[in-house]
């Protein structure tokens, strides 16, 4: 125990190296980081990659025992929540190299940032997030005994049990073929293959003519697809992973969608008529 207490120490003092804290993003999830992975976790939410982060220490700091940003609703900065003594807290619209400071601070000099600041926030509702997991889920699945027998398995009441229950969710999208997918270099033949099967169920047509030919744009494609579409556009359930996971959605129920999966801390692009994709 001596000698894996000395080399944590050593990891930190000669190379910044914190073996013992705990660092979580929805590409990463474990003890072990270098302190350059909050600059670069933080630049991955800047450019709306990631939506959040969080570092738990292996003790308390003044009381902390998690530090968490997410993306704020304006997506121009983070909001920072701070577990301490059993309370909740948070300091709001931070940008983002104040964050990185104060993150930096907490690891490398156990340091919280000034109490003044804090809000005191009320603990995440368990029966609201089992409430807006329900209503997204049947809203990308659809309203079947299926997907109640889907929902009866799946009751997250966090939003961690939320980010698991979401794995679940596409899992069972790609089964009940309401959404497929693409990995990142898949061909034009090979988008309008797999989408097609979604737009058969919808009776909705496509025109490959109007599709441009770069190789592996399928981002670019779903937007040129949706725009051909008076009712319908393209959508996707972001995995934070090199595949990409489409589905089809009523333009009217966009911004339910986008909504929802704000809540959740999920990730959901809308592909609209022309416009850049639409980042939750």
């Amino acid at each position: 125990m001596r000698d894996r207490s000395f080399n944590s120490w050593m990891q930190r003092v000669l190379f910044q190296n914190y073996e013992d804290w705990h660092m979580k993003e929805p590409n990463y999830n474990r003890n072990g980081f270098n302190i350059i992975g909050i600059d670069n976790t933080l630049k991955a939410m800047q450019d709306g990659y990631i939506p959040y982060m969080e570092l738990t220490p292996p003790q308390a700091i003044q009381g902390c025992t998690r530090m968490k940003v997410t993306v704020n609703k304006k997506k121009d900065g983070v909001d920072l929540y701070l577990d301490v003594d059993g309370k909740s807290y948070m300091i709001p619209s931070l940008g983002y190299p104040e964050a990185v400071q104060i993150l930096r601070n907490f690891v490398s000099r156990l340091k919280l940032p000034e109490g003044s600041r804090f809000i005191e926030v009320q603990r995440v509702d368990g029966k609201a997030i089992q409430a807006d997991f329900r209503k997204f889920a049947l809203l990308l699945l659809g309203d079947s005994e299926r997907t109640k027998r889907f929902l009866k398995k799946q009751r997250p009441d966090s939003i961690e049990a939320a980010e698991e229950a979401r794995n679940a969710l596409y899992e069972e999208m790609l089964k009940q073929r309401k959404a497929v997918e693409l990995e990142w270099k898949c061909d034009k033949e090979g988008f309008l293959m797999l989408v097609g099967e979604l737009c058969k169920a919808r009776k909705l047509a496509i025109r490959e003519d109007g599709l441009h030919e770069a190789p592996g744009d399928i981002e670019g494609w779903c937007r040129e697809l949706s725009a051909q579409w008076n009712d319908d556009c393209l959508a996707e359930l972001d995995m934070f992973s090199e595949t990409h996971g489409l589905f089809l959605l009523e333009r009217e129920r966009c911004d339910e969608a986008v909504r929802l999966a704000e809540n959740l801390l999920l990730t959901v692009k809308i592909y609209g008529s022309g416009e850049e994709a639409r980042n939750v």
